[in-house]
């Protein structure tokens, strides 16, 4: 496994320290509002402990003063005359009665079941009836006292609920520690853990970052192939896009450079052969003419060898005129002085000025207009090139010519595209088919794709060849557009 980066290393760092603050801030909170919650619950549970003694006392206080009412009204009613035990119905808090006679009950009473129900029954109050005469044995009276059953419930509950609140006191200050330890411990374990997730999220980060300082390098050493290939949506991906554009964009260039530096060392090649060829041309025409015009002889075969070197020469002659016309065109192409112009109306005034291509050009104008900024006049001669090469090509394949041309807006650039129905050009030719001399068609100079790819370059766009839509080759030529020309009415 690849030893972290420096940049994966402060990630790294930058993730813990964060995880140590936001754990030491999450302790210290915790620990603040824990005591802040103890020392309140200390604090109320004293004031509650402290009504809850003094609520305990009240009821230990009525339960004796009871106890002691109880005791009391058995004293009386033993003193008084005992008949009959219902009589007692009417003593309050009474609900049981018997008299007993040794371990013989003579009478009894007890109270309703409902007010038993909810009663709280007194130990029994046991108390001697006294005799009428010496002679009467004494008898026992067992009275039997209760109070509400709520109020005792009452009184249990309160005492229960003391008594946990004093085992709570008890144990409170073992247990706020113990929370402490159990925190600082998840803490420890988060902090344990926080370089193994930060150290993986970091590998995401800075495996797209090492990348990219790869793949810049590699640029940087001069090669332009080389893509990152971005697939996310995140700013590192949005970096990645713009650096595979910048590098398109730089291959390009660099293409357009070399070329450019190769066509103008063809270019003056061309103007020194043009001057070279064309300076001759004259006196040997001259010559030819003279030498026709001197003979006066009757020698018939020698009068038509003459006749027929001289038009081989006059042929020849023609032909090279055309040739030093194609290196002087092709050495002194003029400056490109672009405008922004509406390319379907360009398009459609080239093929109104050239009748002889009516039968075999097809112009497809765009619903939008298409602006491009182009030199009239140098663009006229592109067009004039591309059909020119499209018309040679079909008719070397013995096909009817037949071409179709039309402008596309495609973002900060137009398109114009002109396909045909030749034999196209093959994938491996591609990469050369714009090259000074280089040709496949007999008697060619291979000079007029050199002009297109040249003039198209000198107005900061760029020429390519493919597999076009009527089966032969497709030349699509890009230029810059101008957005700005549609708001203001360029022609």
């Amino acid at each position: 496994m690849k030893w972290p980066g420096r940049f994966a290393l402060k990630m790294l760092a930058e993730m813990l320290l964060v995880a140590l603050l936001s754990a030491l801030l999450s302790a210290y909170a915790f620990y603040y509002v824990v005591h802040r919650f103890a020392d309140f619950s200390i604090e109320q549970s004293e004031r509650v402990a402290m009504a809850s003694k003094r609520a305990a006392e009240v009821f230990r206080s009525y339960f004796a003063d009871r106890k002691e009412e109880f005791r009391r009204r058995a004293q009386i009613i033993a003193a008084g005359p005992v008949t009959d035990m219902a009589s007692l119905a009417i003593t309050e808090g009474l609900l049981r009665a018997r008299l007993l006679d040794g371990d013989e009950e003579v009478d009894s009473w007890e109270t309703e079941p409902a007010i038993l129900a909810h009663s709280r029954e007194a130990p029994p109050i046991v108390v001697a009836v006294p005799a009428k005469d010496k002679e009467e044995v004494p008898r026992v009276l067992e009275l039997t006292f209760g109070i509400p059953l709520d109020m005792y419930e009452n009184f249990l509950s309160l005492r229960d609920a003391i008594d946990k609140e004093q085992q709570l006191d008890r144990v409170y200050d073992l247990i706020i520690p113990r929370f402490l330890r159990q925190y600082v411990l998840m803490v420890l374990v988060m902090l344990a853990a926080a370089p193994l997730i930060g150290w993986l999220f970091a590998r995401q980060v800075t495996r797209r970052v090492a990348r990219l300082h790869d793949a810049a390098r590699r640029v940087g050493a001069g090669d332009l192939q080389v893509r990152v290939a971005p697939k996310g949506k995140d700013e590192l991906d949005e970096l990645g896009r713009a650096f595979d554009g910048m590098v398109a964009e730089l291959g390009q260039a660099r293409s357009r450079l070399e070329y450019l530096q190769k066509v103008s060392a063809w270019q003056e090649v061309a103007r020194r052969l043009a001057h070279e060829i064309k300076n001759p041309l004259t006196p040997i025409q001259l010559a030819v003419q003279q030498l026709a015009s001197k003979y006066h002889g009757d020698d018939a075969s020698y009068r038509q060898l003459l006749d027929t070197a001289s038009e081989i020469l006059r042929e020849e002659i023609t032909g090279l005129r055309r040739l030093v016309d194609d290196f002087s065109a092709f050495a002194k192409l003029p400056k490109v002085e672009p405008a922004a112009i509406d390319m379907n109306l360009l398009l459609a005034e080239i093929l109104r000025l050239q009748p002889e291509w009516q039968t075999v050009v097809r112009v497809v104008a765009n619903p939008v207009p298409v602006y491009a900024m182009c030199d009239r006049t140098l663009f006229r001669r592109v067009i004039a090139n591309l059909v020119e090469n499209a018309m040679q090509a079909a008719q070397g394949s013995g096909k009817t010519p037949e071409i179709l041309i039309q402008a596309e807006p495609r973002g900060p650039r137009a398109a114009i595209v002109v396909d045909d129905n030749g034999p196209g050009v093959p994938e491996s030719d591609r990469q050369h088919i714009f090259d000074p001399y280089v040709t496949h068609r007999e008697g060619g100079t291979g000079l007029g794709l050199a002009i297109v790819r040249k003039i198209v370059i000198d107005h900061g766009g760029d020429v390519t060849v493919g597999q076009g839509s009527l089966g032969g080759a497709r030349f699509t030529v890009e230029l810059p557009s101008n957005s700005a020309a549609t708001q203001h009415g360029a022609v």
